[in-house]
């Protein structure tokens, strides 16, 4: 599917600064589109998490819908995904925004970047964190996060095949963290050529029962065969850094000049920061209507 989407593009002010081949970009929240974009955000984040949800529910037998009548049923499996903390949905936030992100700001320069599935199914922690509530009860706790790649989007050439490959990394938190904004460029440094991702994103696009899915799987097979950094499609780097809290000594958090000191790439690389200021919390409870905030 698509994941292009007007009212998201409108909801946020974009301030965009290009120094060689750092880019910088903030966007900030417009009060008056928030109520329309935010609408079409709980559904795009339903969309994104369908794919684990589906194969998670194949598996047990059982919904994990959380607006499903059994979501609310103390016999049943908590529901999927917002039953779990508040610190995973707001990694599950960041990694959603970034797929959006892709698809609906251009980074670096490109306007035709593809998110073919987010890869919430490899998330084992997840299943097994609420078969824990199901079993034992009591709220929910951490989990160790997703490892991998955040999220994930493609450019095609002309014949169909892959010619370049954006690795988005995001980091989301409802206050400010330098921490987190030097671990996502620290990750980002990894010199991998094709995504390490890869075989299990496959993986979800087989389990998908449409033709447009298998054409894409069968794309990322072809990357399968990259052996060398010469033969393979070029990458480009974006993270993307959620908060709650704007500062104040300037609009941003991040250099619009000045690739992190954290970040040792050498590639193409777009910081994206996205202030989320005007209700935080909200946004996180309408993304994912079920969810309680606890940061305990």
């Amino acid at each position: 599917m698509s994941w292009r989407c007007p009212a998201l593009q409108a909801w946020f002010d974009a301030t965009r600064t290009v120094n060689g081949q750092y880019r910088h970009l903030r966007l900030a929240e417009d009060g008056r589109a928030r109520p329309a974009a935010l609408q079409d955000l709980a559904r795009l984040v339903r969309e994104a998490h369908a794919d684990a949800r589906t194969h998670w529910e194949q598996l047990r037998g059982i919904s994990l819908d959380p607006l499903a009548p059994n979501a609310a049923d103390n016999t049943a499996m908590p529901a999927y995904p917002d039953s779990l903390h508040t610190i995973t949905i707001q990694g599950y936030l960041g990694e959603v925004l970034a797929g959006l992100i892709a698809e609906n700001f251009a980074p670096h320069g490109i306007e035709d970047w593809q998110v073919p599935a987010f890869l919430f199914p490899t998330h084992v922690a997840a299943l097994q964190a609420l078969e824990r509530r199901r079993q034992l009860g009591g709220p929910a706790r951490p989990i160790p996060g997703r490892t991998g790649d955040d999220a994930l989007a493609f450019l095609l050439n002309d014949d169909g095949f892959v010619s370049a490959w954006l690795w988005g990394e995001a980091k989301c938190t409802h206050d400010h963290s330098t921490k987190l904004i030097g671990d996502g460029h620290a990750q980002l440094s990894a010199q991998f050529y094709v995504p390490v991702d890869l075989t299990q994103l496959i993986e979800i696009l087989d389990r998908r029962p449409d033709a447009a899915s298998r054409t894409w799987a069968n794309r990322l097979r072809v990357l399968l065969l990259v052996q060398t950094q010469a033969s393979a499609p070029t990458r480009y780097d974006m993270l993307v850094y959620v908060c709650g809290r704007g500062p104040v000594r300037s609009p941003n958090w991040l250099s619009t000049t000045t690739a992190s000191p954290d970040y040792s790439g050498g590639r193409p690389l777009e910081a994206v920061e996205v202030h989320l200021t005007l209700d935080f919390d909200g946004v996180v409870t309408t993304a994912y209507p079920a969810h309680t905030v606890n940061r305990a």
